[in-house]
């Protein structure tokens, strides 16, 4: 009987799609990521079902949107941690990778409740950032985030605040993404000539603000060079005014193109730079003979805006610089290396899909399917729209959801104006078309998709309750009796 794959899940915080060259960047340089699309399968169309790191990641473990698992927002730090705990009756696929003999091991951030619990989450052995810590403790090294050499955002405010990038005050040897390739190697030597396959997940700090590096990744692309976002100069139209609010929040509202070009120079050297420990991953399962006989998947928890309509970070917005997202997998027994699949995927669907590279046969239920035997000739479980949600963080909760299709892009903001853009004639997402009588009957499609998926998935939002509904104008059509 042939020994099942080995599993190995590479997976970075808040990189966009558009950093990888195979995803058509012109500039940012990903060759070992390149390879791994060359060798196995781009879905081009890959969406996080929230842009927040917790219940991202929430959603990669257990198969479920966030308004299914429950992590609502980023572990502990938000709101005393009142939602901490709603994820913990969910089953995730380590469990059953570990409960079907698979040897299991992380490395990096982990962003969930019960972090390094080797029998909750079927993990058995952790390498996490409390470690990386203290090792450069021990080298008498106090401020993680040395500062040192970087340029800091001057404002009249002071400069104490984000964003912040350039060469970091650690070097190559010191940096997390350094210590977790060397981390994840040595997994991989541990388990390597075991009889059972093996499951390595490394979750890499960056490309995440502050985006510091090392050389020479930190004047690795020209600031210059780096042409201006399309929706730089957004003037915000008919959007909610929350976008805006949150570049206050951030403290970015004063920064200039020419800003923006040195951050995003120095982004792209960090992407560079993972990319680069990437290749040293691949590099030591081609010398142990371990290429062939692994499963890579590689993908991000969300993405980032990074001057994108002005705005800095992720939040409340569902513009495409956030939450369309690079989602690579390589099956070394794929019978179309190379291929690009077109039709929307999700987070959710990598419960399935992982339990299917490791021929295991669940019957969990989750909110996705599985990508194994996806392609662009057959309709076997491709989807024509993709959702998304959020529900607040750090400042205030607050729902939102999103349903977009390849032409359309619909946004529910109960608080606020809705959204809507035409993605073929305005594929930058500054023209909200929402309020125009024109595109009444294109709004009520929408509305229409965005309920289905709500039944289809027990999203509460749209309930109607005591004479009211929940959602204001959402729930306007078909079975008014609907209740989740």
């Amino acid at each position: 009987m042939k020994k099942k794959k080995n599993i190995l899940f590479l997976l970075t915080d808040q990189q966009r799609y558009d950093t990888l060259s195979c995803n058509g960047s012109s500039q940012c340089k990903t060759p070992y990521i390149d390879e791994v699309a060359k060798e196995g399968i781009n879905f081009s169309h890959a969406y996080t079902p929230i842009a927040l790191c917790s219940p991202s990641r929430g959603s990669i473990f257990t198969g479920l949107f966030p308004h299914n698992h429950g992590q609502l927002t980023n572990v502990g730090d938000n709101f005393n941690g009142v939602f901490d705990k709603n994820i913990l009756d969910k089953k995730s696929w380590t469990q059953v990778l570990s409960d079907n003999d698979y040897l299991t091991g992380y490395v990096g951030k982990w962003h969930l409740p019960k972090e390094g619990e080797n029998n909750f989450w079927g993990l058995e052995n952790w390498h996490l950032y409390k470690s990386y810590y203290d090792k450069l403790k021990n080298i008498g090294i106090e401020h993680f985030y040395d500062y040192h050499g970087s340029h800091l955002m001057d404002s009249e405010w002071g400069i104490s605040n984000p964003p912040a990038y350039g060469k970091s005050g650690l070097d190559y040897n010191q940096m997390q993404e350094t210590w977790s390739t060397d981390k994840t190697i040595s997994l991989i030597e541990q388990y390597k000539d075991k009889e059972n396959p093996f499951m390595v997940m490394t979750s890499f700090k960056g490309p995440h603000w502050d985006y510091m590096v090392p050389e020479p990744y930190d004047t690795m692309y020209d600031p210059r060079s780096i042409e201006k976002w399309g929706n730089f100069d957004d003037p915000f139209i008919n959007k909610p005014e929350i976008q805006q609010k949150e570049i206050l929040r951030w403290n970015a509202g004063h920064l200039t193109w020419k800003d923006w070009q040195e951050m995003i120079a120095a982004y792209w050297g960090y992407c560079t730079y993972i990319d680069s420990e990437i290749g040293r991953i691949i590099k030591y399962l081609k010398k142990m003979n371990l290429y062939d006989d692994t499963v890579i998947i590689f993908s991000t928890d969300h993405g980032d805006m990074i001057g994108s309509h002005r705005i800095f970070n992720k939040g409340f917005q569902m513009y495409e610089e956030t939450h369309r997202i690079p989602l690579i997998i390589r099956d070394p027994d794929s019978s179309t290396p190379g291929d690009v699949i077109n039709s929307f995927v999700s987070h959710v669907d990598l419960f399935d899909t992982i339990c299917d590279y490791a021929n295991i046969a669940n019957d969990i239920k989750t909110d996705g399917f599985p990508l194994t035997g996806l392609s662009n000739d057959q309709n076997n479980n491709a989807r024509d729209s993709i959702f998304s949600e959020f529900h607040g963080y750090e400042p205030c909760l607050t729902s939102i959801r999103m349903v977009r299709t390849k032409k359309w892009k619909y946004v529910y903001n109960p608080f606020s104006v809705d959204e809507l853009y035409d993605m073929e004639s305005d594929p930058y997402e500054i023209h909200n078309l929402a309020p125009r009588i024109g595109h009444k009957a294109v709004l009520n499609r929408m509305k229409d998709r965005m309920i289905e998926w709500m039944r289809a998935t027990n999203d509460d939002l749209g309930r109607k309750s005591r004479g009211r509904v929940d959602s204001f104008d959402l729930v306007f059509s078909k079975d008014d009796n609907w209740q989740p």
